[in-house]
């Protein structure tokens, strides 16, 4: 069995890639790693019995050259009775209007419309990846300062994206080229010393294999156990970071410093990646520095603030750790009517309100439930669940207070503060929920009607 064929299929079980029945949309560039792939596919088509669909992107940036890949794919494709897409972009245009380098926003618009077809066809993407672009993109993360998951190269498996080609070096895939008679083109780019990666490819790698011969194979198998290794360090950071969490919604994560600063070092770091992940899905650009900015203003106390990439900002209030996207921060204020018996989401916090005229007995599990239960005849009005207004005060048994200073004496961080969850009639506030009551409303011996009000996260009754 030729190697490649051999080493894609133990790749293929060894991280359960592909099952009988699948639906494959593969990215072909009309090079030798995207052409072999394709090929490789199809030999293992009717095995698994998949579906196969190929989609090229022309660049519009080689001119005659690009638009020569492209009749090339189309020709390679319906040999092998392939459907194929082909999507033209200019790239230097798209650079521009996405703000991105002519590199990236290429990478961007191959992965846009290989999830378009993927969602269409319900399918996985796979793409032509190998170990020497394993070994390219651990250097240049490493040139990037990235932590030990960015050294962990390219995942074989990410979400829908299967990587088969991923544990074979480059010179298998030619080699399967010439064995099974496949042509392929030649992107003259890619001998040009313009791009990082290029540069990588051509001055670093060949340099580290003068060092050893195998640097490649030993780059690509380091990365491999740091990946196995970060897949159980992920699952420990998800069980520290749900331990320090008080709460998130939408552009904003609030951690308890406290709990947080128990941990070692090194999880500190993966847990504040973890919470960085929450407002900005896409962290490449956070660096190790940036990460131990974060932690230094942990270490300093209330009122300390460091500014990220992406409008993300960190900052310490009491003992209280804010990250959020400063886009996301100003609030207009809600007011919601609360019906009794019908549950309602309150999407600004991120939480769902009950008010019942019956004691719910359902279990709502540990997702930080609050029960409270007021005199309805005291009411007499509409029940709202809203924001703070000028002028709201509670009635405590030693008087009066006004909401804002309740607030400042709780030590409620300021930004909280505008989307914090009041309880009120028409006109007074019956509870800073969780916070205060208004003795105003509590039941007594007296008490016919009860009011029940239930507020909590994630999971309905």
């Amino acid at each position: 069995m030729i190697f490649l064929r051999r080493t894609a299929l133990n790749t293929i079980k060894k991280y359960n890639m592909i099952e009988k029945g699948d639906v494959i949309i593969t990215g072909i560039s009309g090079g030798a790693d995207s052409c072999a792939l394709l090929h490789f596919l199809c030999s293992i088509k009717e095995h698994y019995n998949l579906s196969i669909y190929a989609v090229h992107i022309n660049h519009g940036i080689r001119g005659e050259e690009a638009d020569g890949d492209q009749r090339f794919v189309e020709e390679f494709c319906k040999s092998l009775n392939v459907p194929c897409k082909s999507v033209y972009y200019d790239i230097k245009k798209k650079a521009v209007e996405w703000g991105l380098g002519e590199e990236e926003a290429g990478r961007k618009a191959r992965y846009d419309e290989f999830s378009k077809l993927a969602k269409e066809k319900k399918g996985k993407i796979a793409v032509a990846h190998n170990m020497n672009d394993q070994a390219e993109t651990v250097i240049m993360r490493m040139c990037r300062g990235s932590g030990i998951k960015g050294i962990g190269g390219i995942a074989p498996v990410r979400e829908n994206i299967i990587r088969p080609l991923i544990e074979c070096p480059r010179n298998s895939i030619e080699k399967y080229c010439i064995k099974n008679n496949i042509d392929y083109r030649t992107d003259c780019t890619n001998e040009m010393d313009i791009y990082t990666r290029n540069k990588i490819r051509l001055n670093i790698l060949p340099l580290m294999r003068e060092v050893n011969e195998n640097a490649i194979e030993n780059i690509a198998r380091t990365a491999s156990i740091i990946y196995e290794e970060e897949e159980y360090l992920e699952s420990l950071t998800e069980y520290n970071y749900e331990k320090c969490l008080i709460s998130k919604n939408k552009g904003n994560v609030v951690i308890d410093i406290n709990k947080i600063k128990e941990f070692h070092n090194v999880m500190i770091r993966r847990v504040l990646r973890r919470a960085l992940r929450d407002i900005k899905k896409d962290i490449k650009d956070i660096s190790y520095t940036h990460i131990e900015s974060i932690n230094d203003i942990l270490m300093k106390g209330t009122g300390k603030k460091v500014n990220l990439p992406f409008g993300i900002v960190c900052e310490t209030e009491y003992e209280k750790l804010k990250i959020y996207n400063e886009n996301h921060t100003k609030s207009e204020g809600y007011s919601y009517i609360l019906t009794p018996e019908q549950k309602i989401y309150i999407k600004e916090i991120g939480k769902y309100a009950l008010l019942s005229l019956n004691q719910q007995k359902k279990n709502f599990g540990l997702f930080n439930v609050c029960t409270k239960v007021y005199d309805y005849d005291k009411i007499n009005t509409d029940i709202y669940l809203r924001t703070r207004r000028a002028g709201d005060y509670i009635t405590l048994k030693n008087g009066k207070k006004k909401v804002k200073d309740i607030f400042i004496d709780c030590k409620i961080p300021s930004k909280e503060r505008d989307v914090f969850p009041v309880l009120s009639t028409d006109e007074k506030a019956i509870s800073l929920v969780g916070l205060r009551d208004s003795v105003e409303f509590y039941i007594t011996e007296n008490t016919k009607k009860r009011v029940y009000f239930y507020i909590w996260e994630e999971k309905e009754l």
